[in-house]
């Protein structure tokens, strides 16, 4: 369902498969919260790039447990997160989720990945 492995200094890659259950969903959030408060502990700032163009679209319940996502990607100033998606559609959904610009929606894992570093 999804993995999190540690990249660069301060940098989490995240990837997400498939269809989630709510236990799924459950699980991912509460992984990511502690994740990214270990980065920011260590690091002072989070950089998050999450890769979901091998997930599916999720059902309603699995997205409404997502509603605060942002706001575990995005604590400090110095946080960025990047979600890359499979499709232009899926983007243009996706950005509408964002109210800020620490949070980007890429089609690219390599231009994500820069713009987290950048």
């Amino acid at each position: 369902m999804f993995e999190f492995q540690w990249q660069a200094p301060g940098f989490l890659h995240v990837i997400a498969r498939g269809l989630w259950s709510d236990a799924d969903a459950d699980d991912y959030v509460a992984g990511l919260s502690a994740k990214a408060a270990e980065i920011r502990r260590i690091y002072g700032s989070a950089r998050v790039l999450v890769d979901g163009r091998e997930s599916l679209v999720q059902p309603a319940s699995v997205m409404a447990k997502m509603a605060g996502i942002q706001a575990i990607l995005i604590c400090a100033p110095q946080d960025r997160a990047a979600y890359v998606v499979r499709s232009a559609l899926g983007k243009l959904q996706a950005q509408r989720l964002s109210t800020t610009d620490q949070l980007q929606v890429f089609l690219s894992a390599e231009e994500a990945q820069q713009w987290l570093l950048s």
